[in-house]
């Protein structure tokens, strides 16, 4: 097998394993493998290399590492209930952290989209849904109660025929709510992409792998690659990257100046964003606030977008105290900056990561 365990960390701290496998050449774009209730095991891990061997940088989260740590389970009824068990124990939201953690470090690779299994089959469709990622859903056994959802990316569905998890009035009632999500169904049981297990179909498989890296060339293709303004990079340093910002300390030692920058390409007003990503931005503001105000203490936090020099969007989260620099006035045109030296910034660099939880 070519590919090697790294450690990944979610907003909120938790520290998780990931399998990652790259292509040989320069990726074409990233795709996270989300696993079934086994675990991300053998199976999980030997997907990730075929995806990584069509050409993109495959990482496989191992999601049960929240809920109890790393865990293989085999394809029969002990497997079942124990991974039943974890999954009933990690629930959907604690999962989806930390796929969104995985995916700020995959979009390094270029787009970023997903391939789910079973349980992973459903996050993949929480994927397109909530965080926004083109998704492709192998019988998702536990996708209907979220058919109310919107699709925020595409999706592309598959299912087997002879499923007995997912009955035809399930796949029916997701063809009457979104009849715009292309819906393939095979003359196939549960888990027929799986070479491991009963229910393996080999002609079910191939042509679904067929139909699932034409979804990828396609709608990863048109993925959006998000780059920073060279202004902003120049004079700021990195601090953290969120769900959808990316954190920067500018370089300026008279005020405690941080910026977020949602990652998302040609954004230049907050109406540029979906509405997912507006509430998204909105939670980090205050996220990146509230660390700021725990380090430093300010008399009081300015929060503003510009935007009238740098047009990428941007929003400023600045530390103000009495007797500043500029104080009571704005910062901006007042004064030279004055750098900080390489030890205290690093120092406050890594305070700030700690308070963010980064």
């Amino acid at each position: 097998m070519s590919g090697d365990w790294v450690e990944l960390a979610a907003e909120d701290g938790h520290r998780f394993r990931a399998w990652r496998s790259l292509p040989p050449e320069e990726p074409l774009g990233s795709v996270i493998v989300l696993q079934e209730i086994f675990g991300a095991n053998r199976h999980i891990r030997w997907v990730a290399e075929q995806i990584s061997a069509h050409g993109y940088a495959a990482y496989a989260p191992s999601l049960f590492d929240r809920a109890g740590g790393h865990l293989e389970l085999d394809y029969d009824e002990a497997g079942i209930a124990l991974g039943r068990e974890r999954v009933a124990a990690l629930g959907f939201e604690a999962a989806l952290r930390d796929i969104a953690a995985t995916a700020a470090v995959a979009e390094a690779h270029g787009p970023v989209g997903t391939v789910g299994f079973c349980w992973g089959g459903t996050l993949a469709w929480l994927c397109a849904t909530r965080l926004g990622l083109p998704s492709v859903s192998y019988y998702g056994s536990r996708t209907q109660p979220f058919f109310d959802e919107a699709p925020q990316a595409p999706l592309l569905m598959h299912f087997g025929r002879k499923d007995p998890l997912i009955p035809a009035d399930v796949v029916d009632d997701l063809r009457r709510r979104h009849p715009g999500i292309p819906v393939h169904l095979y003359e196939a049981g549960h888990g027929f992409n799986c070479n491991e297990r009963a229910d393996f179909h080999a002609e079910s498989a191939a042509r679904a792998w067929r139909r699932s890296f034409a979804f990828l060339r396609e709608h990863l293709a048109e993925a959006p690659r998000f780059a920073l303004h060279p202004t902003l990079a120049a004079d700021c340093s990195e601090v953290a990257e969120l769900p959808l910002c990316r954190v920067l300390l500018m370089n300026d030692a008279r005020y405690p100046w941080l910026i977020l920058v949602p990652k998302v390409k040609d954004a230049r007003e907050l109406v540029d964003l979906s509405r997912t990503d507006q509430h998204r931005l909105m939670d980090e503001i205050a996220r990146v606030s509230a660390a700021l105000q725990s380090v430093c203490d300010p008399t009081k936090l300015n929060v503003a977008a510009l935007g009238n020099r740098v047009p990428q969007l941007h929003v400023h989260v600045i530390a103000r105290f009495d007797g500043d620099a500029a104080w009571p006035d704005p910062v901006w045109g007042r004064g030279d900056r004055e750098p900080y030296g390489e030890g205290p910034k690093r120092m406050l660099v890594k305070t700030l990561r700690a308070a963010l939880g980064s």
